[in-house]
């Protein structure tokens, strides 16, 4: 597919910055709220720059997870060509720069998909039972660290502690660890309900 409008995008929790190329030619940086509204709002202003259509352009970001879910959204329900890249990639492949800011961030991006233009592999969204899957794989594993992360310094307080002293610490845990191991039962029901 040809492109002739590459469109950077770095996404974070707050706020997306778009950096717009034509070809190589940088036309314009724009700093938006990371909500459906503002997004949908900026695709048209986008779509009023002279020669643009989402038939001939592609917007590009970096993996973040779940913060560019919104973006995500509003560019499939448009058919907009999209790519996710992992940051380790962009990176590599523009070499070592210095210097580093959102706006920088969205025209390196936006200077990485004209660079890689004919190797962009295009977005789809995952279907939605895999999707409800990762966020479970995901919640259980946050949940079994945060049980390690209580439950290894109690291990080891026994070996370096008083008894009573290391006793207490349990007793004073032991309701978080049973609501982690509660949860924990939880996301494995919700997957096997599932099935």
């Amino acid at each position: 597919m040809e492109f002739e409008f590459f469109i950077g995008i770095d996404v974070s929790k707050n706020e997306l910055d778009f950096s717009v190329q034509q070809g190589k030619c940088f036309l314009f940086h724009k700093e938006i709220i990371n909500e459906p509204e503002a997004i949908k709002a900026l695709l048209k202003e986008i779509g009023k720059v002279e020669g643009f259509s989402l038939n001939n352009a592609v917007f590009c970001m970096e993996h973040t997870g779940i913060y560019s879910n919104h973006l995500l959204s509003c560019l499939y329900q448009k058919k907009a060509n999209s790519c996710l890249e992992s940051a380790t990639q962009i990176k590599k492949s523009l070499g070592n720069l210095r210097g580093k800011n959102d706006k920088v961030d969205s025209m390196r991006i936006a200077a990485y998909a004209y660079k890689n233009r004919d190797e962009l592999r295009l977005w789809a969204p995952r279907r939605e039972e895999i999707q409800r899957l990762a966020h479970l794989s995901s919640t259980r594993s946050r949940l079994i660290k945060a049980k390690k992360m209580l439950k290894t310094p109690l291990k080891e307080y026994g070996s370096f502690v008083k008894k009573k002293a290391a006793r207490q610490n349990t007793d004073v845990c032991n309701k978080a660890l049973n609501g982690i191991e509660a949860s924990l039962e939880n996301v494995e029901k919700s997957d096997n309900d599932y099935h």
